[in-house]
């Protein structure tokens, strides 16, 4: 039995999606949740009856008193308060006094390469390098950034069950698809071309990196990519629009465009950060917007939703 601590576990979305994944395989895999000593436990995750061990995230010994007994930690945390980094290093460190197998840091977003250029992925960059360090001095321990490209479900603001077409997300930013008012903004290349991205359905997330816990010993690497589907953005409007039965109302932005707003724009979040995931997008460069299925190739008994499946099941 694999015992696997999810930071982070109770949020709505992501954490939900992993911690229930898990639970398809109680046989193998046994899951705990860290939750900071100030949050509630949330309905859902009592309704499981999974152990929630309460935590200071600043503190070592209080990680290291949680992790007894853990082989794998998944992080699902997200702290906009600056302390992203600090906290996961203090996880990563504890769970290596206590003896952990595994770690994979709270990615789950769009290609590795890309942190650099985001600046509210910067932070993880940090903590890659801590998680490099720990490799070369423990060479049994493994660790994997799982890159999704963008959740599928921002096509699911605006459905009949938006509930459970966003699987609880509480970001309700419309990018490049509104697909409720069948509008579209599309990020243009350099070149005046259509880019491609990877988007991948936040079940199946939880699904895959369920499926990767299972894997044998040093099957793990650094980049533990995985893709429901990777398509041109126009491709994607054309799906809506033959679910919908109607014309989306498209306009295109050259990319001098939207690197001249990304440059002037102020408020860091969401505006800014939403400008630079599409200038990403519009680099067209795998391993940023576009994330290989390296996952996929490993775990090949979970079968992703396509964006056509999705849009069918949420909006047909």
């Amino acid at each position: 039995m694999i015992t696997i601590a999810v930071a982070g576990g109770t949020s709505p979305g992501l954490g939900r999606a992993v911690v229930t994944a898990i639970q398809d395989y109680p046989d193998k895999l046994h899951a705990v949740v860290l939750s900071r000593k100030s949050s509630a436990v949330p309905q859902w995750l009592q309704e499981t009856g999974i152990e929630v061990r309460k935590v200071d995230y600043n503190s070592e010994d209080s990680l290291f008193a949680a992790l007894q007994g853990v082989h794998t930690v998944l992080c699902v945390l997200l702290a906009a308060d600056g302390t992203w980094a600090q906290t996961q290093i203090n996880l990563l460190n504890a769970g290596l006094r206590a003896g952990i197998q595994r770690f994979a840091p709270a990615e789950f977003g769009v290609g590795g390469l890309a942190a650099h250029r985001v600046d509210m992925f910067k932070p993880s960059l940090e903590v890659t390098a801590e998680l490099r360090k720990a490799k070369e001095n423990n060479p049994n321990f493994e660790y994997a950034g799982f890159h999704v490209g963008l959740f599928m479900n921002y096509l699911g603001y605006g459905a009949p069950d938006a509930e459970a077409a966003t699987h609880g997300m509480r970001d309700t930013w419309v990018f490049v698809w509104d697909v409720k008012k069948m509008k579209a903004s599309i990020p243009l290349t350099k070149e005046g071309e259509i880019p491609t991205m990877t988007m991948t359905e936040i079940g199946d997330v939880g699904r895959y990196v369920a499926a990767s816990c299972l894997q044998p010993k040093g099957s793990w690497k650094e980049d533990f990519s995985m893709a429901g589907e990777t398509l041109k953005l126009d491709e994607v409007v054309r799906k809506i629009e033959q679910v919908r039965e109607a014309k989306m109302d498209v306009v295109y932005r050259p990319y001098e465009q939207v690197e001249l707003e990304e440059k002037e724009e102020e408020v860091s979040y969401p505006n800014k950060f939403w400008l630079q995931i599409e200038l990403l997008v519009c680099r067209n460069i795998v391993g940023e917007g576009i994330v290989s299925p390296v996952v996929n190739e490993l775990c090949q008994n979970v079968k992703p939703l396509s964006v056509d499946q999705y849009l069918r099941r949420f909006w047909g």
